[in-house]
């Protein structure tokens, strides 16, 4: 298949201008023939809230009748493509940081993240539930947000569950998140699409968008302060094997009653 990693830079608390600058990048895997694109945390509102009436002021449901998840529904059904995108989520009156998985049916799937950084919190609900393995045609995905690459608890039960994929839309901002990320696909073989975006706010983000393959090895390069997109031809198939040599194999040889639960 072809899977597609979309590096973007939203406009703070403009819808328009940020769809404007992502409907290129989206024709572009389009014309790439991209059968799953990955895009970055909080896509349509920008990152560094001020107060939780901030947070909301973009926010919308995740049932996909809201301006931005239709926007993205429709460039999947108008291309036949699937689309992992983070965004501000509302229910009632709290506001999660969460992603999607949609297709052109609509939204499939619905991750809020685990683990708030820094002040999400302030605005914020932590999400309420382990992340799923969502099966699709092609094969097993878990969605992850930026954050959780500390926490190889969560990489690793994606894992152990049969993920094919991670998709992480991500808004990174410490400089050596990319490279821990790499650990968690050499440690459990498995592929990671790290969508990340670019621009600052309050933080400087750090761009880096990677798609690595189960032996940690980057399908693309990217660059720190400038958009892009990347589409690839990705197997499915490629971490299904977890045995780096003949004899060893990185599940099985777990030894979980020695591994503190805590």
């Amino acid at each position: 298949m072809r899977l597609g990693v979309v590096q973007s830079h939203p406009a703070f608390l403009d819808l328009e201008t940020t769809c404007e600058r992502l409907k290129p990048q989206l024709d572009f895997c389009a014309t790439e023939k991209a059968d799953l694109l990955i895009l970055p945390e909080l896509a349509n509102s920008g990152y560094s809230f001020t107060s939780k009436a901030e947070a909301l002021r973009l926010a919308e449901p995740a049932d996909g009748t809201g301006p931005f998840l239709s926007f993205l529904i429709e460039h999947c059904r108008h291309n036949q493509c699937e689309m992992v995108v983070g965004f501000a989520e509302q229910e009632g009156n709290s506001v999660y940081n969460s992603a999607v998985l949609l297709d052109p049916e609509g939204v499939q799937a619905v991750y809020r993240k685990l683990h708030l950084f820094h002040e999400e919190s302030n605005w914020f609900l932590p999400g309420d539930a382990k992340p799923a393995v969502i099966e699709r045609p092609w094969g097993k995905l878990t969605i992850l947000i930026c954050y959780d690459w500390a926490f190889p608890e969560l990489w690793r039960q994606a894992g152990l569950d049969g993920a094919d994929l991670i998709a992480h839309p991500s808004n990174l901002v410490l400089p050596f998140a990319q490279r821990a990320v790499v650990g968690h696909a050499l440690c459990n073989r498995i592929s990671i699409a790290t969508a990340n975006r670019i621009g600052a706010e309050k933080f400087k983000f750090t761009g880096g968008s990677q798609l690595l393959d189960s032996e940690g090895v980057s399908q693309f390069q990217t660059e720190t302060t400038k958009e892009g997109q990347w589409v690839v031809d990705w197997d499915p198939a490629c971490g299904r094997n977890k045995m780096p040599t003949d004899q060893s194999h990185l599940f099985e040889d777990r030894r979980p009653e020695f591994y503190s639960q805590g």
